[in-house]
């Protein structure tokens, strides 16, 4: 049976690309991805590719689900781990695909890496994406993780929601301005850089587009 295979590609380096992922779009007869991300499968991609932008979501998963029905495996490429801020939810919601349609096949998000890079064990922190929209609800959830103490691993939003935005939106709130906070940009490429800060110094800086923000409570360190 044909699939709509949506496959994780991990955070950016090939260094974090599965096996699985490789074996995906190998088979499959349609790719579609973003540039950047079809970069890192040159050598395995063996049929039709299509470059997937903003502009043409829409069409170009039409055009998976009609290859889908007609018996042709795609791959729908998802940075990072599909079903966190990803591409699963964008299919499904789509009402393209029955659910039996689609295949995840998981990869390393970002989130994953930046703990990896700052011994943080995330079993018991909060995510929050804003890469999507950042509504009033999500803010508030926001603010309750903090005032909890709970240690918060998030994914800012460049044009609205950046790391210097959601500290000052806290700071102003009566957050502690000592509360530690780590960015990770470009997390696994060459251009990687890790941030140690606090609330109250990087209000005022700026971030790449790429980042992970990590908000920890005081009473908890690294490592």
């Amino acid at each position: 049976m044909a699939k709509l295979n949506i496959v994780g590609t991990g955070p950016g380096s090939p260094d974090y690309v599965t096996p699985a992922a490789k074996k995906a779009i190998n088979r499959a007869d349609l790719v579609i991805g973003a540039q950047r991300n079809l970069n890192l499968f040159t050598a395995d991609i063996k049929s039709k590719k299509v470059v997937l932008t903003a502009k043409n979501i829409n069409d170009s998963l039409k055009q998976a689900a009609e290859s889908v029905k007609s018996g042709k495996n795609v791959a729908l490429l998802s940075t990072g781990d599909p079903g966190f801020s990803g591409l699963l939810h964008t299919a499904m919601e789509s009402g393209l695909f029955e659910t039996e349609d689609i295949n995840v096949i998981p990869g390393v998000s970002s989130i994953q890496a930046c703990a990896a890079r700052l011994n943080l064990s995330w079993d018991n922190t909060r995510l929050f994406t804003f890469h999507d929209k950042v509504s009033d609800e999500e803010k508030e959830k926001l603010i309750s993780a903090v005032k909890c103490g709970r240690t918060i691993l998030l994914l800012p939003n460049s044009l609205g929601f950046a790391p210097q935005d959601i500290a000052s939106f806290l700071v102003d709130l009566d957050t502690d301005k000592e509360t530690p906070v780590y960015i990770c940009e470009n997390i696994t490429l060459e251009s990687e850089k890790i941030t140690s800060s606090t609330l109250g110094q990087i209000v005022g800086q700026s971030f790449g587009s790429l980042c992970v923000m990590v908000i920890k409570a005081n009473n908890q360190g690294t490592g």
